[in-house]
This record gives structure tokens, sequence and C-alpha cells, in this order.
């Protein structure tokens, strides 16, 4: 069967430049009816434009689109996409908090009686089994913002596949779908995403977690450098091939070598710590050590650094520093002790998407004068110097946070922190949402802050990593650490079976 024979939506020779420079080229790519097509491709190969194209965000430069043969005017007109049967689920979800479950199911899809009424019995009707098809009981007129994080997740995407006309033959596209989803919520998405295909409708999902790449598709299409390398059934390829062909070569070893032990020197003590999930919580982190908190959604681990820094308030408990207690914490007595901490949402804590790469990096530097053009343009060198350092691309203090792919964000936010040469790091799932060459950057970065003689404190679902890079690892259930793994205890299965324990 032919690449394109039967096929839903095909791309032919999509081309797109930005400011003059190419960023998709000459891109042909075709979905077979059935099928669940994987996208992948380090951050910066393409596939935000190649996806922004199709949903009509961009207008390429050149090329062809067509849905079940036929040719679609370019570029794609808004609303044109759902006509054509071009269903999209953004990795933001797109969920508004205000609003109830089922005005987010089904504001835009109401259908009104002959009256020209709305009978909202029927749309909770519509809005229930959409939430069912996801393994929701949610009530339909909860709002969006008291619903678990997880949930919100499979709540965008009951409202991406409510409408699919399988008969027709649809196209579903999602972009990162489980990148914030425990585990069980995964699999109930691949469930979906199975049954989906079955149906006769197709699937794209763009990820970086190539084990659920090679889980769940059928075929996998690589893009580097704006280029399509090869399109491969995913029965007859490996992870490690597919990285290849990302990278361009062999990814010797993804995990840096293990830092020495740590020294005895207590840099970081917790005691009795408790938040509005974690409960009494005690540790302590020393002298050159990772230690990395884990736990299934819910359980407390993911909540420990934001108390540690202060940015949520704790009910009860005691933090030191280098043997000197803080009190009234707040992240300004926290950075001024020696704490560095980065979030995992970089779009609403970590940085400022609207401001350049300058005002982001620089922001934990001391305060500019903007009277003194000598101290802007030392604070420019600086910044450049950072950016280079760890490899930020491009290297232009200019140019804002947002236009970086998400592994280049995470670099900048990175060095912004690491500036201040802090005694203890804190890090909320620092490679979520990055493509392999930056992981292996940000793993190494870490490893090498540690060697240094900084305490680092991980919190983190991915197992893999923790168990690869970490000293010591504390399992969290219910709000306690209920587990701590060492040694050669300290295994990726180990720690999933200590976190799935009932």
């Amino acid at each position: 069967m032919s690449a394109s024979e039967d096929a839903i939506l095909e791309l032919k020779g999509l081309t797109k430049s930005f400011a003059g420079v190419r960023v998709l080229s000459s891109v042909d790519l075709a979905l077979r009816r059935g099928e669940v097509h994987a996208l992948i491709g380090q951050n910066g190969s393409g596939k935000s434009t190649l996806i922004k194209i199709v949903s009509g965000y961009h207008a390429p430069d050149s090329g062809k689109i067509l849905m079940r043969g036929e040719s679609v005017p370019l570029p794609i007109k808004p609303g044109q996409a759902g006509r054509l049967g071009l269903r999209f689920l953004h990795q933001d979800v797109g969920v508004v908090r205000t609003l109830s479950v089922l005005e987010n199911l089904r504001v835009g899809r109401y259908r009104a009686t002959r009256f020209g009424r709305l009978d909202w019995r029927e749309e909770r009707r519509r809005a229930r089994k959409s939430l069912k098809a996801m393994g929701l009981g949610v009530d339909p007129d909860t709002l969006v913002k008291d619903v678990p994080a997880a949930e919100r997740a499979l709540i965008g995407f009951a409202r991406a596949i409510q409408d699919l006309d399988h008969e027709r033959g649809e196209a579903l596209i999602l972009d990162e779908p489980t990148a914030f989803l425990p585990q069980p919520s995964v699999e109930k998405v691949f469930a979906v995403i199975r049954e989906v295909a079955k149906q006769g409708s197709s699937v794209v999902i763009v990820s970086h977690r190539l084990d659920e790449v090679m889980r769940i598709s059928d075929r996998v299409s690589i893009l580097r450098d704006g280029r399509l390398v090869e399109t491969v059934s995913t029965s007859r390829t490996t992870e490690r091939r597919l990285v290849a062909a990302m990278l361009g070569h062999e990814l010797d070893i993804l995990y840096p070598q293990r830092t020495v032990a740590p020294g005895r020197k207590q840099i970081l003590s917790v005691e009795n710590l408790t938040g509005r999930i974690a409960s009494g919580v005690s540790f302590e982190a020393h002298q050159g050590e990772i230690l990395g908190l884990t736990g299934l959604l819910g359980m407390g681990h993911d909540e420990i650094p934001y108390l540690v820094f202060g940015a949520r308030g704790a009910e009860s408990g005691k933090v030191a520093l280098d043997g000197h207690r803080l009190d009234d914490l707040t992240p300004g007595s926290a950075i001024e002790a020696g704490m560095a901490f980065l979030p995992a949402d970089r779009q609403r804590q970590s940085g400022i998407p609207k401001a350049t790469l300058l005002e982001n990096v620089s922001m934990t530097s001391a305060p500019r004068s903007r009277l003194n053009g000598m101290r802007r343009e030392a604070e420019r060198s600086s910044v450049l110097r950072l950016l280079r350092r760890f490899d930020v691309r491009p290297p232009e203090p200019e140019r804002l946070l947002a236009t970086l792919s998400g592994g280049n964000q995470q670099k900048a936010l990175l060095a912004k922190w690491l500036q201040t040469r802090p005694r203890l790091l804190l890090l909320h799932e620092p490679t979520q949402g990055v493509d392999i060459g930056s992981r292996k950057q940000i793993l190494q970065t870490i490893a090498e802050v540690a060697a240094a003689g900084t305490a680092v404190v991980i919190a983190s679902a991915e197992y893999e990593e923790l168990a690869n890079l970490c000293h010591r690892v504390l399992v969290f259930r219910h709000g306690r650490v209920v587990q701590e793994l060492s040694g050669d205890h300290l295994t990726e299965a180990r720690i999933a079976e200590q976190c799935f324990l009932a």
C-alpha cells in the first residue's frame, strides 16, 4: 500500500519561513485511515509549525493539503478545520477554568429545540456520554477549576473526540497529550486513541516520549531541521534508531555518570512539613546530593518544593538551610538564604513568555539602572554568555522567551537560577515537554551542579530519570514518605512498584 493510499489527510510539499529563516522544507506526509501516526523530532524541528499550518494558524509559503483526496484552499480559515474533519488537542488543553465542565464540552455545539431554546437535560446527557468515554464520573455542572489537573486534561480530550465522524473518516491531532498525565490517565487516553482508529478515523500524536510512541503508534514520521527525515513502521524500528534519526547521529548515553556520593554536610533540613496534601514530612538533603521525590498524582511529593521555597504557605513544620532555621518563609527570603527553584509550569510560574531572554535571565541578578547605559550593556553581555554556556538556541538576549522551543526555554530558565550559585536547587519536572537533546543537556547540568557541591531536590514522576540521576529517592503516598530507595534498590522498576502499591 502506498503512503497516500486511503489517506484521510495528506500534506504535500509544505514549506514555511519566518523572517527569511526556513523552518519547514517541502514536507510530505500522509495519514492513513484507521492508523495512529506519531510525529517526533527535537524542539525546533518544525513539528509545531506543521501543526499550526494544518490548524490554520499559519499559512504555508507553498505546498498543498488534501482531505480525503480533495485539495483544501490555503490558508485554512478560522472554523474551517472543524468542518473539514480536523480535530485538535493542544498541550495546554485549552479548557476554561471559570466555566463548568458542561460549558467546556458543549460551547459551540449546543443544539437548540425547534422553539429556539436549549434543552439542558439533553446537553447534560451528551456531556455525561463524552465524560464516560474517558472514564470520568465528574458532575457536568462542576467548575473546571475545581477538577483535578489530570481530569482537566481528560476533559479537553473528551471535547476533542466527541464529534468525530468515523464513517466519514476524520483526523484527530494531539500535541503532547500525556505530558501532564499520571500513568492511569495515560492508559485511558491510549484506550480511546485505539478505539478512534478502530472506528475508522485517524490520529496524529506529537510526543517526546518515545516509549509511548513505540506503544501506541502504527507509523512514525521524524522531522529534523524542518525536513521530513523518514517515515517508518513502528514495528520495524527501535527507540535508539528513532533517537538517531532525530539527532542526525547516535545518542551515546542519555544519562550522565552518577556523581560521587554526597558529602555529609547537611544543606537542607525539613521537619514535620505540612501543606494542603503533604503531612508531617521530614527529610534532609546533603552537599552534592541529588534527592528525588516521587509518587502518584496527588500524593504530595510535588507540593514539597513549593512549600520549602515559600511559594505556598505551609500549615506547620520547620525548614532550615545550612543549619539556619528559616521563619516566615517567602520566595524572597528563600533566595536570599541561597535557594533556587524552577517550577514545572514554564508559561505561568517559571518565566514570563512575553518578556525577552534578557529580562527573564537577568531577573535574579542585581536590579538594573535604566539610566545607566553601561550597566545595561554589561548585563546584556552577561546574559549572552549564559545563553551560550547553556546552549540556548538562538542565543539572542532580545528574543522573546515564548518564541523559543520548550527545551531552549527550560535551559534559559535554568541558567537564570544557576547564575545565583545556589546552595539548594529545587526542581519540579525539569525535563517535562523537552526534546531528547535538551533533556540530555539539562540532566548533565543537574549532575554538574551537584558535583560542584549544591544540594538538588527533584520532584518528578519520571521514574527512569530519578533512578539514573539520583542518590536517593523518597516515595510519597497520601502525603507522607513511605519508602526511601538508594543503592541497589534504586531502580525504575522498584520506584514504580512502590508508587503503585495500595
